[in-house]
């Protein structure tokens, strides 16, 4: 059997390439946030997120016991201590207001915020 001018290796690479597409990877969480809302919330949550892990770093970083999320029906971020169980909430300019005043006093009060 012939093989060439487009035969069986021509079916034989449309075959791998609809299961290489098909397999395809999932996308990151901030090319999904892109993808669901409008501009300004996808905008606000992808910012959101960013305060989130400068925060758990920031809390890492001075060895507090500190937890982060963001919670999905506001643009807010909660923040918890898990030693004494008490808990704050942030809007995106607080917590920026939060990490400047933290990175300044270099993390003197780092439990006074939540």
């Amino acid at each position: 059997m012939k093989i060439g001018a487009g035969g069986l290796q021509a079916m034989a690479a449309q075959e791998v390439s609809r299961a290489l597409n098909a397999g395809g990877s999932k996308p990151t969480m901030e090319e999904a946030l892109l993808q669901g809302e409008d501009l300004a919330m996808r905008r606000m949550r992808y910012e959101l997120n960013q305060a989130v892990e400068r925060m758990r770093r920031a809390a890492e970083f001075y060895n507090q016991p500190l937890d982060f999320k963001v919670q999905k029906d506001k643009p807010k971020i909660k923040a918890r201590d898990r030693r004494s169980g008490a808990g704050r909430e942030f809007t995106l300019e607080e917590a920026e207001a939060w990490l400047a005043e933290l990175y300044e006093n270099k993390g003197r009060n780092l439990n006074g915020y939540a």
